[in-house]
C-alpha cells in the first residue's frame, strides 16, 4: 500500500496535469463554439427572432466567462501562476467576474425561453409581446440589474498573508457570505 503522502501528491500531480493538457484543449473549443454560435446567430435571418437576441448574449458571456474566469483557473492550477494572491484588485475582479457571468449567462437563457413561452401562445396580444426593443431592455435591465447585486463580491473580499509569501483569500464574514455560498 502506498502512504497518504504518496497518494496525495499523486493527486496534485494528475490534477495539475489535467489542467496542463486538458485546460487549454477545453478553452479553445469553448472559445470556437462559441464564435461559431455567434456566427451562426447573427446571420441576417435569425436576427429577426428576438430569442436570437438572448442566444447572442449568452453566447458573448459565455465566450467571456471562457476566456477570463477559466483562463486564471488554468493558469492557477495548472501552471502555478496564481495573478490574484499578489494582486487585491485582480482577485476582486477575478471573483466579480467569475460570479456576474455565471449567472449572467443562464439568465439570458430563462428570458430566451420566456420569449419562446410568448411567442407560441394561442392569444395574438401575448404573442405580441416578443419584440426586438423588449428584448434589448430586458437585457440591458437584466445585466445593470446582476451587475449592482454582485457588486458585494468586488469590494468584501481580501487576501491575507499567514506565513511569508503564503497568501490566502477570503470572503469577509457578514451577509453577503451567505450569497457567495448560494452559488457554492
Amino acid at each position: 500500500m502506498s502512504s497518504p503522502d504518496g497518494s496525495l501528491a499523486l493527486l496534485e500531480s494528475v490534477q495539475t496535469n489535467l489542467f496542463r493538457i486538458g485546460g487549454p484543449l477545453l478553452l479553445v473549443c469553448g472559445v470556437v463554439s462559441c464564435v461559431i454560435n455567434l456566427i451562426v446567430f447573427t446571420q441576417k435571418n435569425l436576427r429577426k427572432s428576438p430569442c436570437s437576441i438572448y442566444l447572442i448574449a449568452v453566447n458573448i458571456v459565455n465566450l467571456l466567462y471562457i476566456t477570463l474566469p477559466v483562463l486564471f483557473l488554468i493558469l492557477t492550477v495548472g501552471y502555478d501562476i496564481d495573478l490574484t494572491t499578489s494582486n487585491l484588485f485582480m482577485y476582486r475582479f477575478y471573483y466579480y467576474t467569475s460570479y456576474l457571468f455565471e449567472i449572467l449567462g443562464p439568465f439570458y437563457l430563462i428570458l430566451a425561453s420566456i420569449d419562446r413561452v410568448l411567442v407560441t401562445s394561442s392569444n395574438v396580444g401575448t404573442q405580441l409581446k416578443s419584440r426586438h426593443r423588449l428584448a434589448y431592455i430586458f437585457i440591458v435591465c437584466g445585466t445593470l440589474f446582476w451587475i449592482l447585486f454582485h457588486c458585494h463580491t468586488f469590494f468584501l473580499v481580501d487576501i491575507q498573508e499567514i506565513a511569508p509569501d503564503y497568501f490566502i483569500c477570503y470572503a469577509r464574514a457578514g451577509l453577503h457570505v451567505v450569497f457567495l455560498g448560494y452559488y457554492a
